[in-house]
């Protein structure tokens, strides 16, 4: 079990938090707490969401806290299922992490090769809730893990507690964590993704913003697997979390040698594709001189340049940007 949100909460936050932990472990459906402010009940809640997401049964979102006698104060607790509906959709959803995580790979990776692992599967398999994002939380199974495993589809809060799930079944500590993010590239909304800690040194993944990257292109991206700080600020804004300014040797297009810092090696990169006849060319440039339309433009107009220079065939090209972090995307769809 994960204890980060845990550790973040004030003291009589945490005393909210542990006795919610046993309130639900016998299925009380109220527990008193002398009198706290509701904000502080708010914030417990939330942390025990994000701390357990095996616990996708409750409702964590509609605090109800009234005034019993002078100085104490009785929360109720709203279950979504009867205790038998909650055994049967617990065995189902195990059936479903069992099968997910069926597969040799996982024994033979490393840390960083199950985080990928866990990446993958989600991104391949889970869709990202627009009609729950829209609703608010009026599709409650979009916020846990039962969306992701039963009916495959969530919102970056359901997404990220899955990836803890996972991680705790692996023997890994990949704690949900909140902040904001740009959905426009400009206007930042409330968003949950992940922290990883491998060989002492942590990064961010952001599997909800793969997934809707990746789901249109069918096509498995890594825009937001295994950032630092440096990266991840680019378009993300948070505080309070532990610092990710060593991690850089783990995203994907360091790992893949697909991270260049000067036009001739990555000109270098797409014409080794273009001879190899790849249909999709996916890679990361970083230059800080220049502003993300800037060097959007610069890339397109040479990857069309050679296309055209050094290629007998007409062509039809697809592309998928991700300006801000310096991704790019590219596909060759039709070779005459």
């Amino acid at each position: 079990m994960s204890e980060y949100n845990l550790n973040k909460l004030s003291a009589e936050q945490r005393r909210v938090y542990n006795m919610l932990y046993e309130a639900i472990g016998s299925r009380q459906e109220t527990f008193n707490v002398d009198v706290v402010d509701i904000a502080d009940v708010t914030s417990a809640y939330e942390a025990f969401s994000y701390d357990h997401p095996e616990i996708f049964y409750v409702d964590f979102y509609n605090v109800k806290m009234t005034q019993v006698s002078p100085g104490r104060s009785k929360v109720e607790l709203r279950y979504f299922y009867t205790k038998d509906e909650t055994a049967h959709r617990k065995a189902m959803l195990e059936s479903s992490v069992n099968k997910m995580l069926d597969n040799a790979d996982f024994a033979k990776a490393d840390e960083l090769g199950r985080c990928r692992l866990i990446h993958d599967r989600l991104v391949r398999s889970v869709t990202y809730e627009n009609n729950a994002a829209a609703k608010g939380r009026n599709i409650p199974d979009a916020l846990t893990i039962e969306g992701v495993f039963l009916r495959g589809a969530a919102v970056c809060e359901g997404i990220a507690k899955a990836v803890t799930f996972l991680g705790e079944r692996l023997g890994m500590d990949i704690p949900a964590v909140t902040g904001e993010a740009a959905s426009d590239g400009a206007t930042f909304i409330p968003h949950v993704w992940n922290l990883v800690r491998i060989g002492g040194v942590y990064a961010h993944l952001d599997v909800t913003w793969d997934i809707i990257l990746s789901t249109p292109l069918k096509f498995t991206r890594y825009d937001y697997f295994c950032l630092p700080d440096v990266d991840m600020r680019a378009d993300h804004n948070y505080g309070g979390l532990m610092p990710c300014i060593n991690g850089r040797g783990m995203t994907f297009f360091e790992r893949s040698n697909r991270e260049f810092h000067d036009m001739e090696s990555c000109k270098h990169f797409i014409s080794d594709k273009l001879k190899e006849r790849s249909n999709v060319i996916y890679f990361k440039y970083v230059d800080h001189t220049m502003t993300p339309e800037m060097k959007a433009k610069r890339m397109d107009d040479a990857v069309n340049n050679m296309l055209r220079l050094r290629s007998l065939f007409m062509f039809d090209l697809e592309t998928s940007h991700n300006a801000i972090q310096g991704v790019y995307f590219y596909r060759i769809l039709k070779r005459l």
